[in-house]
């Protein structure tokens, strides 16, 4: 039977929008990896950081789970990563959509399976989080551009 690691989104604390990083999780601290964008608004760039174990992490709100990966498929996964475009064009655009991007496009290269596992569930909470996220943003920008008139 081939060993199998979990991937997890790690869902962290941030003063504008939940930043997100998948989180793969093996029983070495030395392979533990976060994969993830940083940067700000249409300036993001990739950072794979391994060794690095997102539960230590003081930001850290959530670990959500999606499902196992065969331990075989890890430097597959990570050419996934490498490969997927970071939108820098978009002003709308974020760590949460690279995230998202990423695992459309693991399911593509049949890494993960969408359909089973907490993968739909968890999908589920993801997108209703990304969708809070751009309400509120759209809601301070509005209160922003207010207050702004209002000085004018």
């Amino acid at each position: 039977m081939a060993s199998t690691v979990p991937l997890s989104v790690a869902i962290y604390d941030n003063p504008s929008i939940m930043h997100w990083s998948l989180f793969i999780k093996t029983n070495n601290l030395s392979d533990k990896t976060i994969i993830h964008v940083l940067g700000a608004r249409q300036r993001y760039f990739l950072d794979v950081r391994t060794p690095s174990d997102a539960r230590t992490s003081a930001s850290l709100i959530a670990i959500l789970p999606l499902c196992r990966i065969n331990a075989s498929k890890i430097q597959t996964l990570n050419n996934v990563v490498y490969a997927t475009p970071i939108r820098n064009d978009l002003a709308d655009w974020s760590c949460q959509d690279f995230g998202l991007n990423v695992l459309d496009k693991l399911e593509e290269a049949l890494i993960i399976d969408g359909e089973t596992g907490f993968i739909p569930r968890t999908r589920g909470r993801l997108l209703r989080n990304r969708v809070v996220a751009v309400m509120v943003g759209l809601w301070q920008t509005l209160v922003t551009e207010s207050r702004q008139e209002k000085e004018e």
